[in-house]
């Protein structure tokens, strides 16, 4: 059973925003706040709140088409990667993911940049004077998604990919009607909310599917996809599974990155360069590529050569998706939070990496299922690791986490608090052979990538 949540709302309600700083002061409550986003109040919550706002602006939402995605993990991937295929496609392209990575204005962007400063005030500012007038009230996620809509609305976009902000079917996202929603995987997490076996947590997920509207689903368990069948036959909304309509197979690591096939339907695309070498980012592409495909075929998205896909998925930036900057030591960046994720980045980087000494840069927050990812990365082999804290009021204690890795692994724990310290110590633990490993956060990741991009650049040139 699902618990009501808690909504904070800003001092100054019915004050404009007069500046980004203002905004961002607001928005930063959704870090605090996260946890209780799409939490029901007593297990009957409604949209209402966030359905009425939208009214009261005149549908932003239904002012372009969308695409709708959640999972346990990948999504934020999954949604990047379509928003770049649909804008190579020509089509003027929104897309709404989170958490973000280095600043709130990532989560809202528009042809591949994020919102301006003055756009997402102005979108706030909106939303802000609705809610005024009407005297409705939303939790922070709630208003940051209208405010996204409205700005897709306002940047007069073909297309949106919208993400999920936690499970799906009472997420604040779950108001559109979209063209295709997907599914990307459903592993265990935020089992307090959604219960404690994967087909409670599928409940959940099968809630974003629409009457008629295309699902397309990754790899999952036989009680998971049972889940999602019967909720698709329900709706009479047409499947696309994994391995079946889809697949990516040939999967072979070459350095910092990843080469595989990806096939989608009878088209097969061979060798697609991925800037990975994780197996989970491959499976994520061939979930991105199905997804166009689907929009291609029903006309809503122009045609792009194969030449042209495999250069965008080589080209793609993915931040902090165990992202590598090769170096003395090489600097793996991922966005692991929970414990499946920090499974599969365990099991990538023992394979492309075996043999080599790691030093693993860590914070943890307290709503995730930090000691079960502690336990995980302790099977890396890691010869080190370092805890240090990313200003998020919902960390794990550096001590804590320290003292609960003893209990895991032999290998060295340090606390260093600033992650700026942390990281060139990890550089200088490591050596010129070794592996640094940032992880445990989004936004961790976020802190230390410029750090990584300047290392890189920093490095001799070998002649």
């Amino acid at each position: 059973m699902l618990e009501r949540r808690s909504r904070t709302f800003p001092p100054s309600w019915t004050v404009p925003f007069r500046n980004y700083t203002e905004v961002t002061d607001f928005l930063r409550q959704v870090e605090t706040a996260c946890i209780l986003r799409g939490r029901p109040s007593d297990g009957t919550i409604s949209l209402e709140a966030v359905s009425r706002c939208l009214h009261e602006l005149k549908r932003p939402d239904r002012a372009f088409r969308s695409v709708h995605v959640t999972g346990t993990n990948g999504k934020t991937t999954v949604s990047r990667m379509l928003g770049a295929l649909t804008r190579a496609s020509g089509l003027q392209v929104g897309v709404y993911t989170s958490p973000h990575v280095l600043h709130f204005r990532e989560r809202i962007a528009i042809n591949g940049q994020p919102i301006g400063e003055e756009e997402l005030v102005d979108a706030c500012n909106h939303i802000k004077s609705f809610l005024d007038l009407y005297g409705l009230q939303l939790a922070p996620f709630e208003f940051l998604t209208a405010a996204a809509f409205f700005a897709f609305r306002a940047a007069k976009v073909d297309l949106a990919v919208i993400e999920v902000g936690i499970g799906g079917r009472q997420d604040a996202t779950n108001v559109i009607t979209p063209e295709l929603s997907v599914i990307t995987n459903v592993e265990y997490d935020h089992t307090d909310l959604f219960g404690e076996t994967l087909e409670q947590i599928a409940v959940e997920k099968a809630g974003i599917i629409k009457p008629l509207t295309p699902v397309l689903c990754g790899p999952m368990t036989k009680g998971s996809r049972a889940v999602i069948e019967s909720r698709a036959a329900e709706l009479k909304a047409p499947v696309l599974w994994s391995g079946q309509d889809y697949d990516m197979t040939d999967f072979v690591r070459t350095g910092s990155t990843g080469t595989c096939t990806l096939t989608v339907g009878s088209s097969i695309f061979p060798t697609v360069s991925i800037p990975s070498p994780a197996s989970f980012t491959a499976v994520n592409a061939s979930q991105a590529l199905t997804a166009y495909d689907v929009l291609r075929r029903r006309g809503l998205v122009p045609e792009i050569g194969a030449r042209e896909i495999g250069r965008l998925f080589s080209e793609m930036e993915l931040a902090s998706c165990c992202e590598v900057f090769p170096g003395a030591p090489t600097v793996v960046l991922d966005s692991a939070h929970n414990p499946p994720a920090a499974a599969q980045l365990v099991a990538n980087l023992r394979c492309a990496f075996e043999g080599r000494r790691s030093v693993w840069v860590v914070s943890l927050s307290r709503e995730q299922q930090w000691e079960h990812m502690l336990r995980f990365f302790s099977g890396s082999g890691a010869d080190r690791i370092i805890v240090t804290s990313y200003p998020l009021e919902l960390a794990v204690d550096a001590q804590t986490i320290t003292e609960r890795w003893r209990n895991y692994s032999s290998a060295a724990a340090e606390i260093v608090e600033n992650p700026d310290v942390a990281f060139r110590r990890a550089l200088q633990a490591a050596g010129p052979q070794g592996l640094v490993v940032v992880t445990g956060s989004p936004q961790l990741g976020g802190y230390c990538r410029p750090l990584a991009k300047t290392f890189v650049t920093e490095l001799p040139t070998r002649s």
